[in-house]
């Protein structure tokens, strides 16, 4: 009886198997189908969400950008039945940073020791030379200024003799015992003085000192400087003084800006040419710059790390300055300048052995006709009358005394400063020569009045 009573039960118990399995599949694709239609939900809710939304929700076609169809290389955006793929708004690309490409290197010159060294080995050498005495500051200068004409044709050869521990002080290093000589190896066409860093020290004066930019030592520093700067003057007429820079110390900044006034003072006072640096150097506040714009237009850093040497580009500004009254003084003729096609020398500012000579009433070249282009040559002009002492020759005049002294010079006979009494009398004409005297046509003998001519 047990047997056949289970018969009856296996198929019964097979289809609830089968119906509870179904069941089971309908609740499953009913809870996925509530699951997209929540994340499609919330993707509609939070646009900025959309980079995790559910790839088979639901979206409006309008919220999906699309990029225009005239754009270059347009495609339509993938679909999978109308549902978008991926992403639709993908991040913007990356924006490129501009590459920052050093500047090019500073050209390099070189800078001789002596004019010979300048020359040797040369199929073209050099005719020309700027010498350069100073000490560590001039090193720089001099460095710069071979840098400024390593690119140029026929540019001066530069030759620096420097001690970086040096001034105008006769210690450590006598600078007027050693300018003929260094004059002399340097063979210059213009002579450029660089020095005074060290100088702000006391100045034996007898038994006490004078403080450093006081009265005292302005007068005892200046005597100084005339004494080097003549004798500069005296073996090479061009003489040009530099002037201090600026560095990172306030304080001594500001000494180096009251030791500059004595500086211009002084070289003005004996002819030289003073050229100043100081702007190059400071920003639009009057201040120190350590970086800036160089002579090729870059930025570039001009000072090193100590805060008062130059960088290369550094030295290549402050030459910069140089360089300017370098260019006016080679250009001007020198006292050996071969006459012109017209027979005249031309004359220039600093040419002492003519101009100032008549001023101080030493001899006078002798004068030279006056030409004028398509005109006949015009005699020469006369020569101005020299004074004489009592053997005959013109008065000699010392150059220091007149420069540093302040002796006036000698007084012209005739001129406004000729203040001698009696007055002294005017020089007799020298009787016309023979030939001379036959050249000039007898004067007509007087007619009788009243007859014809």
């Amino acid at each position: 009886m047990s047997r056949s009573s289970s018969k009856p039960d296996r198929p019964a118990r097979a289809y609830t198997a089968r119906v509870r399995t179904g069941l089971v599949r309908v609740l499953a694709l009913a809870l996925l189908a509530l699951a997209g239609a929540g994340l499609g939900g919330i993707a509609l809710l939070t646009p900025a969400a959309a980079q995790f939304e559910n790839p088979f929700a639901l979206r409006p076609p309008g919220a999906v950008p699309q990029p225009s169809r005239s754009a270059p290389n347009w495609r339509p955006p993938p679909t999978f039945f109308g549902i978008p793929l991926g992403n639709p708004n993908p991040p913007p690309p990356p924006i490129e940073q501009p590459v920052r490409r050093a500047p090019p290197p500073e050209p390099e010159g070189i800078v001789y020791s002596t004019a010979a060294e300048a020359t040797q080995g040369k199929k073209n050498p050099p005719s020309r030379f700027v010498l350069v005495v100073g000490d560590r500051y001039g090193r720089q200068i001099a460095e710069g200024l071979a840098d400024a004409y390593v690119s140029e044709r026929n540019s001066p050869a530069v030759v620096a003799i420097t001690e970086d521990t040096s001034g105008f002080m006769p210690r450590p290093v006598d600078w007027l015992s050693r300018l003929p000589g260094a004059i002399d190896a340097g063979k210059p066409d213009v002579t450029v003085l660089a020095l005074g860093l060290d100088d702000l020290e006391p100045i034996r004066d007898g038994d006490s000192e004078a403080l450093p930019l006081s009265d005292r030592w302005a007068e005892l520093y200046g005597r100084r400087m005339d004494e080097v700067l003549l004798t500069a003057r005296a073996n090479n007429r061009r003489v040009v003084v530099v002037g201090l820079a600026p560095v990172q110390s306030a304080a001594q900044s500001a000494d180096y800006e009251r030791l500059n006034e004595i500086l211009r003072a002084h070289a003005a006072r004996v002819g030289a040419v003073y050229v100043s640096v100081w702007d190059g150097f400071v920003d639009e506040e009057g201040k120190y710059m350590g970086s800036g714009p160089a002579v090729d237009g870059q930025r570039r850093r001009l000072r090193q790390a100590d805060g008062a040497r130059f960088t290369r580009a550094g030295a290549r500004k402050l030459a910069f300055f140089v360089q300017k009254d370098l260019t006016r003084l080679l250009a001007e003729p020198t006292p050996e300048t071969a006459p012109t096609a017209d027979g005249s020398v031309p004359l220039s500012l600093t040419d002492g052995p003519r101009g100032a000579a008549a001023l101080v009433g030493g001899p006078v070249l002798p004068a030279r006709p006056v030409t004028v282009p398509g005109l006949p040559a015009l005699p020469p002009l006369p020569t101005l009358p020299v004074p004489a002492v009592a053997n005959g020759e013109p008065p000699k005049v010392d150059p220091v005394k007149v420069l540093v002294d302040g002796t006036p010079l000698p007084a012209q006979r005739g001129r406004t400063d000729d203040f001698s009494w009696p007055p002294k009398p005017p020089p007799e004409k020298a009787p016309p020569k023979p030939a001379e005297a036959a050249a000039v046509p007898a004067p007509a003998p007087a007619l009788p009045t009243g007859a014809a001519p």
